[in-house]
């Protein structure tokens, strides 16, 4: 399903949906290699992978997704490559970046730096991975495995 707002829909572009996502991985490291807004760098790490997985869908089924839960959107991945499974764990904790970090909350402690190099480097994984399988037909699927 694809939102509409005020009449407008969500991209039917992959392409579009990939350039997106690379603005948001920009924007996460820029932030962390400024060492502030450390919260921030990891909304815009979940919002590189939500956007990346949902050009990967929208490239293979020729549909848009609506929802925010990485966790989801990794399992419709896998009914098309299940090496999506290894992002599983990963993007369930960040998730929580979505929503948690960008308001006042009782129940969030802010990310460390260390917290967000890791949610960097699987973001960049993803992203990669995705990039591979969009815009190179030949990819080797051996290159991802077990990463």
């Amino acid at each position: 399903m694809s939102r509409n707002r005020h009449g407008k829909r969500d991209s039917r572009h992959y392409f579009e949906w990939m350039e997106y996502a690379s603005e948001d991985l920009d924007a996460a490291l820029q932030l962390f290699e400024g060492g502030t807004c450390l919260n921030l760098a990891g909304f815009h790490c979940q919002q590189t992978i939500e956007k990346s997985l949902k050009a990967y869908l929208l490239f293979m089924s020729g549909q848009t997704l609506d929802g925010h839960n990485l966790s989801w959107l990794v399992r419709q991945a896998c009914k098309y490559d299940s090496k999506f499974n290894r992002f599983i764990g990963e993007t369930a904790l960040l998730n929580r970046y979505y929503i948690e970090c960008r308001y006042p909350s009782d129940n969030w402690e802010n990310p460390d730096r260390q917290m967000i190099d890791r949610n960097i480097s699987v973001t960049r994984d993803l992203y990669e991975y995705v990039c591979k399988l969009i815009y190179n037909d030949d990819y080797d699927s051996d290159e991802y495995s077990d990463k």
